[in-house]
């Protein structure tokens, strides 16, 4: 876990929950094709990245959080299938 948190600032563990969260939301409309919410989670990360942290350090972590995110949810989809 030391590995992450050097990566990743505190104040950006938010944006990861939320980004699960909303990559959540979006797998339940079925108008967004399911290839592409990585890659709305990944621009949403780095907009949100650049808007709390800055340029350089912000798109980094938004992707970070953005990649956090989808293995989250590919984990949980894992136990999941394991379970059945």
């Amino acid at each position: 876990m030391s590995e992450f948190t050097q990566f990743i600032t505190e104040n950006m563990y938010i944006v990861a929950a939320v980004l699960y969260v909303l990559g959540v939301f979006l797998k339940s409309i079925p108008n967004i094709p399911d290839w592409t919410i990585p890659f709305i989670l990944t621009a949403i990360g780095i907009a949100f990245g650049v808007a709390l942290i800055g340029i350089p350090q912000g798109i980094l972590e938004g992707v970070l959080c953005a990649g956090a995110a989808v293995l989250v949810n590919q984990m949980v989809k894992q136990v999941q299938k394991a379970g059945k």
